[in-house]
């Protein structure tokens, strides 16, 4: 009897241990929601300095603009990385969330891009022109298109992530940044947002935390990180043009 209880008070507090271990090792880990391209990609490049520090990174890459909001929200994430801010505000109004961002971390310029139409010269007010259909994208592309006397078209609104595949469907589209790199349709854009302008400011992708988490340990090393020479170094090299470095 005696060695019987022994040997339960031996497997419990091994199962304790076990399960205390592995809630430290999560612990030290530091979850991240992001877009493919560019961000997934830029992320990859924080690993070796998180490391240092006593961490590691996972990087969870989502396809969307909804699903990293909801997992930061419900604590699945400790920050995603794929918005920006006005983006930010218009979800947390819409949903009730309460997402906030810590670090300007890149500008993407949206730009107009070729469809059936090569040039702008060719425009005229009878073209059907793509543009995304969220709310502060929308208001953005129309600035774009305003700017370049092309806001007479015929305008149709597709979710963003949608726009690169239907080229070959309008004369003109006007594309999110990270969207036009992981579709590899770069090549096609005609003009682009100002990257000195107010707009690259307001549009920069950022970090987000949930409310409260803007001085945790873990958001620290994740802006700590992104601040490093590399990433600057590494975005100009990967992206060109297309990612502008904010850190």
């Amino acid at each position: 009897m005696h060695k019987t209880l022994t040997k339960l008070i031996t497997l419990f507090s091994l199962s304790l241990l076990s399960i205390l271990s592995g809630c430290s090792r999560q612990s030290k880990t530091i979850v991240v929601g992001a877009s493919s391209t560019p961000h997934a990609l830029i992320l990859e490049e924080t690993k070796p300095y998180i490391k240092e520090q006593g961490y590691e990174l996972e990087i969870k890459v989502f396809n969307d603009y909804v699903l990293p909001n909801y997992a930061l929200e419900n604590g699945e994430l400790d920050a995603n990385y794929f918005q920006h801010k006005p983006y930010l505000e218009e979800f947390n109004a819409a949903n009730g969330t309460h997402l906030v961002p810590v670090m300007d971390v890149h500008f993407e310029p949206m730009g107009i891009y070729k469809g059936s139409k090569a040039s702008l010269d060719n425009y005229t007010t009878s073209d059907k022109i793509i543009v995304p259909s969220d709310k502060s994208n929308y208001e953005r592309a129309l600035t774009l298109l305003k700017e370049h006397n092309m806001d007479k078209a015929n305008i149709v609104q597709v979710e963003a992530q949608n726009i690169p595949l239907m080229l070959s469907d309008c004369a003109y589209a006007v594309i999110n940044g990270n969207y036009a790199l992981s579709a590899g349709v770069v090549s096609r854009c005609l003009v682009t947002e100002d990257k000195e302008s107010d707009i690259a400011r307001t549009m920069a992708n950022v970090i987000a935390v949930k409310d409260g988490r803007q001085d945790s340990e873990k958001t620290k090393v994740l802006i700590n990180a992104l601040k490093q020479e590399n990433i600057a170094t590494f975005i100009k090299a990967k992206f060109g043009d297309s990612v502008v470095y904010m850190g």
